[in-house]
């Protein structure tokens, strides 16, 4: 263990794998983000990008939708860092709620920290065991607890949400470094051996299918994603 910052090889893979050193009175401590109002502002701000985006108006979108949307996106902000950084060969950073830090940006939540405390592993297992004590534990449960009580959001949803969003960053880190790909595919399935994630996704080979929806498909003009449930009859959701 030790403070670091994050090395230049995960910062060059792309905007979600680096978290900026938050400066400046715009960036708020995260006991202020676990807060029905500020979720409620957000999941309708979200709401309203959906709607633009599809032109249409913001009670077409459906609210679950926008509340998914937002979701996804903020656990693609705090998983892929982590992820990054483990394929990398860098170890895992403690990403919790003392030492991260957020600030909107539209409709979006981004998230900085600054040099944060690293566990130093090569193991799948262990980084997976320490993303789920650290992260999962100080920041992205609640932020599924306080969702689901604000949007009645399926936690079903979230949790695929979550190892979606994993999966998703090892597809994106892939595009900047195809050597990266086999270790983060190695951490994702230790991800799924875990209890909070077990049958939130399959993995064939080098196919990911989670096993719930993200309900995407509801948003007006949508199809489905890439690892959707629906586009195997065989899975269950």
């Amino acid at each position: 263990m030790g403070r670091r910052p994050f090395p230049p090889r995960v910062q060059r893979l792309g905007e979600y794998f680096t978290l900026t050193e938050p400066h400046g009175a715009a960036w708020r401590p995260m006991a202020e983000l676990d807060d029905d109002a500020v979720w409620r502002g957000l999941v309708a701000e979200t709401r309203r990008a959906i709607a633009i985006y599809a032109d249409v108006e913001p009670a077409a979108v459906p609210a679950r939708v926008a509340a998914s949307s937002l979701h996804l996106s903020t656990a693609s902000r705090l998983l892929s860092p982590v992820i990054g950084a483990f394929a990398v060969g860098a170890g895992v950073p403690s990403l919790t709620a003392d030492v991260l830090r957020w600030r909107t940006a539209g409709h979006a939540v981004h998230f900085g920290a600054a040099a944060p405390q690293w566990h130093d592993t090569l193991d799948s297992r262990a980084a997976a065991e320490f993303i789920d004590a650290s992260l999962v534990t100080s920041v992205l449960a609640p932020i599924v607890d306080r969702l689901q009580a604000v949007t009645a959001l399926s936690t079903t949803v979230m949790w695929g949400n979550l190892m979606s969003a994993a999966n998703g960053a090892v597809t994106v880190m892939g595009l900047s470094d195809s050597e990266l790909v086999c270790t983060g595919r190695t951490l994702v399935r230790s991800m799924l051996k875990l209890p909070r994630f077990e049958g939130a996704a399959t993995v064939t080979g080098s196919t990911f299918r989670r096993r719930s929806c993200c309900l995407f498909y509801l948003s007006p003009g949508a199809g489905l994603c890439g690892d959707c449930v629906l586009r195997d009859p065989e899975a269950s959701h």
